[in-house]
């Protein structure tokens, strides 16, 4: 039976830490759709997105769901639908929009699915993503993890450190089998940079 691809991109744990959410408001023109599992990108004004680029940095992935205007209605749903622009201006506006992604991306594991079938040979190796359709049905992601050049290149996104094994729905010999991964290329924590109280 084949393997069921894992919806986006699950956390899985933080060290010994809790896996932390945080509210950030979506750009206000945005019209792409947000699925419970998207990788996003954060814009220069402090907005955010869904990614549109297979190699290149993510900032977190939205787990949380979205809050946005419906009419005069603010909806909690698993996705924000795409184009819910809005008006408002300033910090909080009373109209934006907002995701909730996984805070402090530095360290998290995460679940997700390998497009095709790899080998132990290609754990610690560095992924691009297929970035696939949500379903506005479950409001989950399609995005996945993209076997096709695989490698080294340290400005792919993910990095895949293990297989998901014993899970029965996961043959980890095959297409779409349940890998954990970090995120590879990304946003730092402010003191992992350098000048940060952790820096060097």
């Amino acid at each position: 039976m084949p393997n069921v691809q894992v919806k986006g991109f699950q956390p899985l744990s933080k060290g010994n830490q809790t896996v932390e959410l945080v509210r950030k408001r979506v750009l206000d023109n945005n019209t792409t759709a947000i699925f419970k599992g998207d990788a996003c990108d954060l814009q220069t004004g402090g907005d955010v997105i869904v990614t549109a680029t297979a190699d290149g940095e993510v900032y977190s992935v939205q787990w949380g769901g979205a809050s946005y205007m419906s009419g005069s209605e603010r909806l909690e749903r698993k996705y924000l639908p795409a184009a819910t622009r809005y008006t408002g201006t300033g910090v909080d506006p009373a109209d934006a929009s907002y995701v909730y992604l996984v805070d402090d991306m530095v360290n998290t594991k995460f679940v997700a699915s390998v497009d095709e079938a790899i080998a132990l040979t290609d754990l610690g190796l560095n992924y691009n993503m297929v970035l696939g359709t949500g379903d506005t049905g479950t409001g989950l992601s399609g995005h996945e993890l993209d076997a096709t050049n695989r490698g080294t290149t340290a400005t792919n996104p993910w990095r895949v450190v293990d297989f998901v094994i014993g899970d029965p729905k996961s043959a980890v010999d095959d297409a779409d089998a349940k890998v954990v991964c970090l995120l590879n290329s990304a946003r730092r924590e402010p003191a992992l940079e350098i000048g940060g109280s952790l820096g060097t």
